[in-house]
């Protein structure tokens, strides 16, 4: 009787140290949004207009995201203004402006993120 309670103990613990390390792992709004606009800077740098397009727009849809479910501060807000700007002006295929919009919500985005000194809790 005692090995199986502790057997049952041990399995629940793993399990729920298991599920915590999944959690932990899964990216969130802000990590896709900082993720697309990244995407965009380099198709920008490049030329291309239409994927740069493409992903400022996932990466504002994340970023919005991010912000209704409580994620980001100022910093997020202005790469959604950054990014918006740079949606505008890729679809006037102004490809050089766009890319700085993008890059300027790169810049705000990741000034957005926790540090690494907040997440340990020191």
């Amino acid at each position: 009787m005692k090995r199986t309670l502790i057997n049952l103990i041990a399995a629940f613990a793993t399990a729920l140290f298991m599920s915590m390390q999944v959690y932990a792992a899964a990216p969130t709004h802000l990590d896709e949004a900082l993720e697309h606009a990244e995407e965009a800077v380099v198709h920008g740098k490049e030329g291309h207009v239409k994927e740069l397009l493409e992903h400022a727009k996932e990466s504002l849809i994340h970023a919005k995201a991010a912000r209704a479910a409580g994620e980001g501060n100022t910093h997020t807000d202005h790469g959604i203004k950054h990014m918006e700007d740079a949606i505008k002006h890729a679809e006037e295929g102004h490809v050089d402006v766009a890319t700085k919009h993008a890059q300027e919500a790169v810049d705000h985005m990741r000034a957005s993120e926790p540090s690494e000194h907040e997440h340990s809790g020191h």
